[in-house]
């Protein structure tokens, strides 16, 4: 029982963790919205995580990206960095782009037109 209860309380403090520092501000004041605006952000949040962990448990390349980078943190910045200059096809597309950028031509940002 005993054993039972710390594997629980080891998972819960890694995932409070994660929620914290690896990138997703779960620790965050989402109390400045409107009405249920708040309760909603932290909805997605917490979905968004679980698609991270079925993500980590069964795609092979997220699993490359996340053994690339280290931690999350720095790898939704590069996702972010990517996709703030570059328009890819798919999800796939924008990973195998971080893991194997060397095979990619020279990529020019898109122009944004007034």
């Amino acid at each position: 029982m005993t054993q039972a209860g710390r594997c629980r309380w080891k998972i819960e403090n890694e995932c409070f963790n994660t929620l914290k520092n690896q990138g997703y501000h779960i620790e965050h004041n989402y109390g400045h919205g409107k009405k249920h605006l708040s309760f909603n952000m932290y909805l997605l949040t917490l979905l968004a995580f679980y698609f991270h962990q079925i993500f980590e448990l069964t795609d092979r390349a997220y699993q490359a990206c996340r053994k690339k980078f280290g931690s999350k943190k720095l790898m939704w910045e590069k996702f972010r960095g990517v996709i703030t200059f570059f328009v890819m096809d798919s999800w796939e597309h924008l990973m195998d782009f971080l893991l194997y950028r060397d095979d990619y031509e020279e990529m020019r940002p898109v122009k944004i037109r007034k």
